[in-house]
């Protein structure tokens, strides 16, 4: 989840300074533009600055499970069921954050090849210069599907040690408390047995 959560970032980042460079307001002005006069719609490009934020604070949750993961191997039962509600929902997130990107109607290859079939192929080499680099959006993808398998995975992984061994995790105070007069006495109790068993002739 941590890798997973770190590349989340990273791509979100260079979301966010792509859009703040001039060459992305240039593009966004040319695009607006070129449908004002030809009628294309404009296509989708990288996230936009509110759903690359989005990027960074889902990375951010994942790389939490790098604080997490110790405190989920000595059993604690909190970090167990904050783990898995954190795993399902940012599964569910990215989930339905492919699915949106997945259904934009023009995206700018698509976009490009229909101004060059038309009569307002002109303004592509001005596009071309400047659009982002192309392993931008691959980078995002990557990211993004290796945060949703990931998320899914670890998710599956927490529910089923809930199932198979609901014995292993306990609250922080069940774990620190010292054992009571009667659980003491069992102790000399047994250790008594023990001594005397040790001993041959002695009575049990």
């Amino acid at each position: 989840m941590a890798p997973a959560g770190l590349f989340l970032v990273v791509a979100g980042l260079l979301d966010l300074h792509w859009w703040g460079t001039p060459s992305a307001a240039r593009l966004v002005d040319l695009f607006a533009q070129i449908r004002i006069e030809r009628g294309f719609q404009p296509p989708a490009l990288l996230r936009s600055r509110e759903s690359a934020v989005e990027l960074v604070v889902i990375g951010a949750v994942c790389l939490a499970y790098a604080v997490l993961a110790p405190l989920i191997h000595k059993g604690r039962r909190w970090a167990r069921t904050g783990a898995l509600v954190l795993g399902f929902g940012t599964f569910l997130i990215g989930l339905v954050s492919i699915g949106a990107d997945a259904s934009q109607p023009v995206d700018l290859r698509g976009y490009l090849d229909a101004l060059a079939r038309s009569a307002a192929g002109g303004p592509i080499p001005e596009i071309q210069a400047l659009v982002y680099p192309g392993w931008y959006a691959w980078f995002e993808d990557l990211a993004q599907g290796l945060q949703v398998l990931v998320s899914f995975a670890a998710a599956v992984a927490l529910a089923g040690a809930v199932v198979w061994h609901p014995d292993y995790f306990a609250s922080k105070k069940a774990a620190e408390v010292t054992p009571d007069a009667w659980g003491a006495a069992i102790t000399r109790i047994h250790q008594e047995t023990v001594r005397r068993r040790d001993q041959p002739g002695e009575p049990l």
